[in-house]
């Protein structure tokens, strides 16, 4: 298994709003997918324009050569640890190969990877936009793990993960791209930006 994760120069996106207000005033705006659980934490889908300025998104086209497609965020509580590991998919089943992650504050929590098991997975649906295949924990064998912080971070998708959270409450922004879908494709597109390519 080939390192799930890649340490990148990437500036964080400009963010043009205060994020963690925005979403915890109103969790459930129209329009937009989410899900929030108070006890446990949130996960919400939000369009590139809402969250990020006019110059960063035309930065990432202009110096990447990829148009943001959308960021979804995730936040959870101190010590909450959901019981699956999962896999990312698309509205046509398709495995999603990797995101651009990093947190906004400092982060004690680490991102855990593991083996695909042959066992079938159960399908999960948190949100509109949100599906995935999951297995539980006490099932799978880990492979890798990372704590991601504010340093912008590729992580892999198509394989079962999940996050072992610690004493900090985890805001995380995790930004998708369009026209990228598989791992190979997002290692491919900012390999000039890898700064831990020695992991590989």
């Amino acid at each position: 298994m080939h390192n799930p994760w890649r340490r990148t120069s990437i500036a964080p996106g400009d963010l043009k709003i205060d994020l963690k207000d925005y979403l915890l005033s109103d969790p459930y705006r129209p329009g937009e997918h989410a899900i929030y659980m108070p006890e446990a934490g949130g996960i919400w889908t939000l369009q590139p324009n809402t969250i990020f300025s006019k110059d960063w998104l035309e930065y990432t086209v202009n110096e990447y050569g990829v148009k943001v497609d959308l960021a979804q965020i995730f936040m959870r509580k101190p010590y909450y640890q959901h019981p699956g590991a999962h896999v990312d998919i698309d509205q046509e089943d398709n495995l999603y190969g990797g995101g651009l992650n990093w947190t906004l504050d400092p982060d004690d929590a680490e991102m855990v990877w593991y083996d695909t098991p042959e066992q079938d997975p159960v399908y999960t649906q948190r949100s509109h936009t949100d599906r995935n295949k999951e297995w539980p924990l006490e099932s799978l064998t880990e492979c890798a793990r990372c704590t991601i912080g504010k340093t912008p971070t590729l992580v892999r998708t198509d394989i079962p993960h999940t996050v072992d959270m610690n004493s900090n409450e985890r805001w995380l922004i995790s930004v998708r791209f369009t026209w990228l879908k598989t791992w190979d494709q997002y290692l491919n597109t900012f390999n000039n930006w890898i700064i831990n390519e020695e992991l590989a």
